[in-house]
């Protein structure tokens, strides 16, 4: 039996390489303004400007803080685009419960006209998209799309 043919890996351009190491951070912002905006707390370009200069700040630090671990060992056959999609969804899920919760309990402290269903979908769509871009980046280094 023949072994099927080694798949080259995406190998993304640096320029893309970079973009979609920022779509995390730029998620994050828009995060912490959606949150702001459920509350009726209006964002000042100052605190826009502090916001990005801690998200930038955070990023830095954490690059430099974090070591990259190889990767487990990948089933033959597997992409980087479903794999990261797959663990962007159960990150989600999570995200599901413990916004929803969060949520919750949240108006009691803080009173919102904001649904709690559209609050915890907003929880919900960052941390999908901010996962999916984080495992996608990594692993279109060293397998297909």
């Amino acid at each position: 039996m023949e072994d099927a043919p080694q798949q080259q890996p995406a190998g993304l351009g640096r320029g893309a390489d970079r973009l979609l190491g920022l779509v995390p951070l730029a998620i994050a912002i828009l995060w912490v303004a959606g949150v702001a905006r459920f509350r009726d707390y209006q964002l000042e370009p100052i605190h826009w400007l502090s916001l990005v200069a801690f998200a930038f700040a955070m990023q830095v630090l954490g690059k430099r803080i974090r070591r990259e671990r190889p990767l487990p060992p990948m089933p033959p056959g597997a992409r980087a685009v479903p794999l990261s999609a797959l663990v962007a969804t159960i990150v989600a899920a999570v995200a599901a419960v413990a916004g929803g919760l969060l949520e919750w309990v949240a108006p009691r402290y803080f009173p919102t006209e904001v649904s709690w269903g559209l609050r915890t979908l907003w929880h919900v769509a960052c941390a999908f998209g901010a996962s999916y871009c984080i495992f996608l980046r990594r692993l279109l280094r060293v397998m297909p799309a």
